[in-house]
């Protein structure tokens, strides 16, 4: 991981200077300036305070999340997806990027339990969503402002009972991942494509990746597959491929293409998904997302091991550990619909226990 590699891969040339690097590195990734001022501070870059400045935060930001990720992980089984296991395959005088922090966990019950514990981190927003039927997964987003709130991202925590939640069509929910890293690490980046197009931060994260010991070609193929991820690391890898080595991970990708062309016909041939239910209780029993709309945060129920569906009409209320939710399937929420859920919490508030 060098200046070289950086101006390769962000696709700036060279004699532009450092200016020109990190400006493009903002341009691609919130997070790719933190690699970016790392590299020029390791390679001795004169640096202004500001820009050493923002470096510091990065780096506080980081020990942020080691710190707590370690406290939470001291008490409570979980897995850890991306940010944390992808740092591991960086140099140790480089910062990789991390917005947010990804934790998985076996069961809701577990997930109410690191979810007090992250509590203790002061967050301003929690965030609920369910997914899934007739098992139902549990999604909690929990954030708070970063050192610098003008300048910086807001620190994020992301808490689930699914490490992968798929394309909510013929891609279903898998609940955990393989033990061993880097496979683990290639699924998850894999998986980021159901959400966005691939960036340099993937490439840099596969290039770092390939520099270390893996699985046979066999074994990975076979995960891949299991995992119904083998168009999407092959559209990463060979993304990746363009702009830098990929060490061993080369094979990789020509190997995956008989079971890309598997998982494409698998897909292609399944039984089309309905049109997605509109109210919120026939999304619940077909599984699709539902997101929370906060009603109101409390601890009332902080003794909950699970969170409480309570429908009426065609909407829901989910009532967690941490506060109450109007269950809903899009951003716009009519002002009716959320005084009318306002009245049924309040009425079932009211009710003897």
């Amino acid at each position: 991981m060098d200046l070289a590699l950086l101006y390769d891969v962000l696709d700036v040339p060279e004699e532009n200077g450092p200016g020109h690097l990190l400006f493009e590195a903002r341009k691609r990734h919130y997070t790719l300036p933190y690699l970016v001022l790392s590299v020029l501070a390791r390679d001795g870059v004169p640096m202004s305070t500001a820009a050493r400045g923002e470096l510091d935060r990065a780096r506080r930001r980081a020990d942020y999340y080691r710190a707590a990720l370690a406290r939470v992980a001291a008490e409570e089984p979980l897995q850890v997806l991306k940010g944390p296991l992808l740092a591991r395959s960086y140099p140790e005088d480089v910062l990789r990027p991390q917005g947010d922090l990804d934790l998985v966990t076996a069961d809701e019950e577990t997930l109410w339990r690191v979810v007090r514990l992250l509590l203790a981190e002061r967050p301003e927003h929690v965030g609920v969503s369910v997914l899934g039927a007739p098992t139902r997964h549990v999604v909690v987003t929990l954030s708070r402002p970063a050192e610098d709130p003008l300048l910086d991202p807001h620190l994020r925590f992301e808490v689930a009972t699914a490490a992968l939640v798929g394309d909510f069509e013929a891609v279903p929910i898998r609940t955990a991942m393989p033990d061993d890293p880097l496979t683990a690490n290639l699924l998850a980046l894999a998986e980021e494509r159901f959400q966005r197009p691939f960036h340099p931060r993937d490439a840099l994260d596969i290039h770092q990746l390939g520099r270390f010991d893996r699985p046979s070609i066999t074994e990975l193929v076979a995960t891949v597959a299991e995992y119904h991820l083998a168009p999407e690391l092959t559209e990463l890898l060979e993304f990746a491929g363009r702009l830098v080595p990929l060490g061993v991970l080369a094979p990789l990708a020509e190997a995956l293409e008989t079971t890309a062309a598997a998982e494409r016909e698998r897909r292609a041939t399944a039984p089309a998904a309905p049109s997605p239910p509109t109210g919120a209780t026939a999304a619940l029993d077909d599984g699709r997302p539902l997101y929370g709309m906060q009603l109101r945060r409390h601890d009332d129920h902080a003794h909950w091991p699970l969170a409480r569906v309570h429908r009426f009409g065609a909407d829901a209320l989910l009532l967690t550990p941490v506060g109450d939710y109007l269950l809903v399937t899009g951003e716009i929420v009519e002002r009716d619909r959320y005084e009318a859920a306002l009245r049924e919490l309040d009425r079932i508030t009211e009710e003897p226990a």
